[in-house]
């Protein structure tokens, strides 16, 4: 690549401190610029090195990484890479938080004898550095009213049969407001790709059930589809609905780079439900979803994906669209209630 990568770390430990400049150091690509131990130090240093990623603890004295987080999204927006040494150690909520705030990914600190950690790190933190993040406005609370966008096509009224969804680099915080919005008797089961470090994907589950009145959790084998149900796929596995009303898990290769895969998921979604299955395919990097997509929509299904203007990264939508896969584009905002009022059977007008 061209211009190297600059990185500012921000971990109060020493230890944690040294081991992730090191690990980054190794690559000739990155440039760490900078390092320091508190949220205070960081926004100031953000400021000043203007770095093109931040990896980000949370727990810190002085300012916590949360809060630091939520100044600099605010007044200095810069990709965050949220690094915790264990998720399991930590409430969802915590974790979480920081995505709700405008961190745009989550890892786990490499170990002393880190290896294939290691290049993780580095993996991610280039992935980061490609994208052009945005000041962050907080969301409006629950019980405040969207305005209305402007509609410039029409969703047809569908038979929904089950909603198959692909995201990732953005997408927890898309999913938290669709599932916190929709409601309890919402008549159609939810499947959900998630693209996410291994050891999150527990953390990530639990998150999302807290705040929905669905019922949220990880997907297990042979697993039922009931509406008011959402199953979200765990890591390593591909989860696909080999026949109506029960999903599978199943071993194999990557698809689109990923395991489990969106497309993967659309597409046995597009043979199982036909025209009664809705895709959709959330902000991520990469092509994952587009090709499952277009198979939805080829099978009389209802395609649905993120607009460009809500995404944090429209490389998921935007290789959905190129491949012509895409009925219609809705903002990130808009997902609960076009999902809502295409299960009453309403045809409905959207914004693209």
């Amino acid at each position: 690549m061209g211009k190297k990568v600059s990185v500012l770390v921000v971990d109060d430990s020493l230890i944690c401190r040294q081991l992730i400049c090191d690990a980054l150091s190794k690559d000739p690509d990155i440039d760490v610029v900078g390092s320091c131990a508190d949220g205070k130090q960081a926004i100031e240093m953000t400021k000043e090195l203007r770095p093109h990623v931040i990896t980000m603890d949370v727990d810190m004295p002085v300012m916590d990484g949360l809060t630091a987080t939520e100044h600099i999204m605010a007044e200095c927006p810069t990709p965050i890479l949220v690094l915790t040494a264990d998720p399991r150690s930590q409430a969802p909520e915590l974790t979480y938080r920081a995505l709700e705030l405008g961190a745009l990914a989550l890892q786990i600190k490499p170990a002393i004898d880190a290896g294939p950690e290691a290049w993780n790190l580095v993996r991610e933190i280039k992935l980061l550095s490609s994208v052009r993040v945005i000041r962050h406005i907080r969301r409006p609370q629950k019980g405040n009213i969207t305005p209305p966008r402007v509609a410039t096509s029409v969703l047809p009224a569908v038979s929904m049969g089950v909603v198959a969804v692909a995201a990732s680099t953005g997408g927890p915080q898309v999913l938290y407001r669709m599932l916190s919005e929709l409601p309890a008797d919402f008549p159609a089961p939810i499947v959900i790709v998630q693209h996410i470090n291994a050891a999150f994907a527990e953390s990530l589950a639990g998150w999302l059930a807290n705040t929905s009145r669905l019922k949220v959790r990880l997907a297990q084998d042979g697993e039922p589809l009931m509406p008011g149900h959402v199953l979200i796929a765990p890591p390593g596995q591909h989860l696909v609905i080999p026949f109506r009303g029960r999903v599978g898990l199943k071993p194999g290769v990557e698809r689109d780079g990923h395991m489990p895969s969106g497309t993967v998921l659309l597409e046995s979604a597009a043979r199982t439900y036909g025209r009664r299955a809705v895709g959709l395919v959330l902000t991520g990097m990469g092509a994952d979803g587009a090709d499952g997509l277009l198979a939805i929509k080829q099978a009389g299904g209802l395609a649905l994906a993120q607009n460009e203007e809500s995404c944090v990264v429209f490389g998921m939508p935007g290789a959905a669209v190129e491949r012509k896969a895409v009925d219609h584009l809705i903002h990130g905002d808009d997902v609960a209630a076009t999902l809502s009022r295409l299960a009453r059977g309403e045809s409905l007008a959207v914004g693209r």
